[in-house]
């Protein structure tokens, strides 16, 4: 694929009540449903990016990092910060001097008794070797990010600093994080347009204590006032408009059909191999996006209903929703150019064998230079390069402009009381299943109030395949790699990111392929309540349609019958008559409480996924074992 602007399509209609196709030589984005092979991060450049993060959330970074003075500044307190952590840390590492396993660890006390003359008699040797051991692990042992700051990391830091300072959007606001292909902006939504979300949610929060739907599970700290699990699309259940009703159909005809399994995969043309998809495809539920067109200009307008927010009641919330939205469209495509671009290379390259060319070939076990060679065998971590700006080489920049997104919305609440005080945190997860295809994720933190710092994590899969077959390492090198990358033997193939503060005005999106989690926080003063409040979009391929409300009409009931019963006429029919109406005009509708049930049987297949998931690529074993 070439560089250049490429524009989302939303496709013709095809199949049986269908609204979908796809754009052929279109750019692709990461699966986070495979395992991708990526090189670890070095603990080095990891504590790089942290710092830089510490600077990008200062008020008006992008202008102060072209102050010397203050940079200088910045420069000193990085040196102390890490000299800080550095002695954190080595407070509880204290078993770095040796990669030896404890083999004597599960001896008999009898054993003990037979060795103590020996024991004795070795005492003074190895109080030599220990005091020795100390001496070489004090200079050669910093386990992860122990070896201390250079200036050439300094350098780097803020060459890069100045770099992402002069690419932020001055108009929106946007800048990279410091996480790959994540972007924020902390003035992205104005004040008036924010208000009018505040006012339009506050008749969704306003519903008698029996109406509020508190996350299964949450323990009422959750408060869900727009959530794409309930009223989901179910395959051979939900009832979809037939692929001619916007064309016209004869009056009396019924524009509804079902639509079984067979037909919602067949018509899925990126599910054409559903055998080997196997696991990441629901069967039974998918979450309903809505239909958004965006001109030429960057001007967004909607195309169809958004799931749960009545159209009527809520007029001006979907107003403000689809400004939002518009606001978004740009941090979006920043996203996924950088989803559909090949991956940057690390900052520091990745050598595992080459970090231990100073060492020389490895003595026989037996040799007198065995400990001090051992006791200098750590890998030599080097210093990054002087900083480049990254090239526009195989970059592919996508535009939404002029095409049609599809968008799943979602509002939620979390409220902390005094009773309740602290949030416990989400688990690590990825957005919604192959059915939804969701590529990116933006979140605007809309309201904040009495809280502790909230925090949005992310972590990465890493490894060069699922075996582990491919890496390069040494033979039981786990001192070395927890020094490279903080992985021990055994450990999960994944490194934490970072994270991004969730902060109230704050606007983030992030490509779908990182694992994210809403860190614990907790109310700041323990008398008076405190919140959370989040608007959140799930941007779907935009080169691979998903079915949409466009096809599936509203299926709550209750829409349905408030109207029927404004209607005056409907009203003085007798009874019977009055039913035989609401019987055919509630096809295809189901209850509150139906919807709930489903929701309940969609969680628990959700929560069996994310287990099965983290276990065949984010949580795959790392060993340590010989080749």
């Amino acid at each position: 694929m070439s560089s250049g602007d490429l524009h989302a399509d939303a496709g013709t209609r095809t199949g049986s009540g269908s609204e979908l196709g796809s754009q052929k030589d279109s750019p692709t984005f990461p699966s986070p449903f495979e395992f991708h092979v990526r090189d670890p991060i070095t603990l080095v450049e990891l504590r790089m990016r942290k710092l830089s993060g510490m600077v990008r959330q200062k008020p008006r970074w992008w202008e102060k990092v072209h102050d010397n003075a203050l940079v200088a500044k910045w420069r000193a307190e990085m040196v102390e910060y890490d000299r800080v952590a550095r002695e954190n840390a080595w407070e509880i590492e204290t078993d770095w001097g040796s990669d030896e396993d404890e083999e004597d660890e599960g001896e008999d006390e009898d054993d003990e008794d037979d060795k103590e003359d020996q024991d004795n008699e070795d005492d003074e040797e190895d109080k030599d070797k220990d005091d020795k051991d100390d001496e070489e692990y004090d200079r050669y042992g910093p386990k992860s990010r122990r070896n201390a700051l250079t200036d050439a990391q300094l350098d780097y830091i803020f060459a890069e600093l100045k770099y992402v300072a002069g690419q932020r959007d001055e108009r929106t606001g946007i800048y990279a994080t410091t996480i790959p292909g994540v972007y924020q902006s902390a003035s992205l939504v104005p004040a008036e347009l924010k208000r009018a979300l505040v006012e339009g949610v506050a008749l969704l929060e306003d519903v008698p204590e029996d109406e509020k739907d508190w996350h299964p599970g949450s323990k009422r700290q959750v408060l869900d006032l727009l959530h794409p699990s309930l009223y989901c699309l179910r395959p051979g259940t939900t009832l979809i408009l037939k692929a001619d009703s916007e064309a016209g159909r004869v009056p009396g005809s019924d524009p509804l059909t079902s639509y079984p399994l067979a037909d919602y995969l067949k018509d899925r043309d990126d599910f054409s191999d559903v055998e080997n998809l196997g696991r990441t495809i629901s069967r039974d539920f998918q979450w309903l996006p809505t239909v958004f067109d965006v001109s030429e200009t960057g001007e967004v307008a909607r195309k169809s209903y958004i799931n749960n927010l009545h159209p009527i009641k809520h007029a001006s919330l979907y107003t403000a929703i689809t400004s939002i939205l518009e606001r978004f469209v740009p941090m979006f495509e920043k996203v996924l150019s950088d989803a559909a671009s090949p991956s940057p290379k690390r900052v520091i390259d990745v050598d595992v064998l080459g970090w231990y060319s100073h060492l020389g070939p490895e003595p026989d076990y037996d040799d007198d230079d065995y400990q001090e060679w051992k006791s200098r065998r750590w890998p030599l971590i080097p210093d990054p390069p002087t900083f480049a700006p990254p090239t526009e080489e195989g970059r592919i920049n996508v535009s939404l402009k002029g095409c049609s997104i599809r968008v799943i919305i979602k509002l939620a609440n979390i409220i902390l009381t005094p009773e309740k005080p602290t949030y416990p945190g989400g688990s690590w997860h990825i957005e919604g299943m192959e059915n939804e295809r969701i590529v990116a994720t933006g979140i605007y933190y809309y309201a904040s109030e009495n809280i502790t710092e909230s925090r949005l994590a992310f972590r990465m899969q890493i490894g060069t395949d699922p075996e582990c077959i491919d890496m390069e390492y040494q033979h039981d090198d786990n001192k070395g790699w927890r020094t490279a990358f903080g992985l021990s033997n055994e450990d999960s193939l994944n490194q934490e990111l970072g994270h991004i503060l969730a902060e109230e005005d704050t606007c983030v999106a992030f490509p779908n392929i990182h694992q994210h989690r809403v860190e614990p926080f907790e109310l700041a003063d323990r008398t008076r309540p405190g919140h959370r409040k989040i608007l959140a979009f799930f941007l779907t391929d935009p080169y691979h349609a998903v079915q949409s409300t466009t096809m599936v009409p509203p299926q709550q009931r209750e829409w349905y019958l408030d109207e029927m019963e404004r209607i005056a006429a409907l009203r003085r029919l007798p009874k019977e008559l009055f039913d035989m109406i609401a019987e055919y005009a509630l096809e295809g509708t189901i209850t509150r409480a139906e919807a709930q049930a489903d929701r309940e049987r969609l969680m628990k297949e959700r929560k069996n996924f994310v287990v099965q998931h983290n276990e065949d690529v984010f949580e795959l074993g790392f060993s340590l074992c010989e080749h």
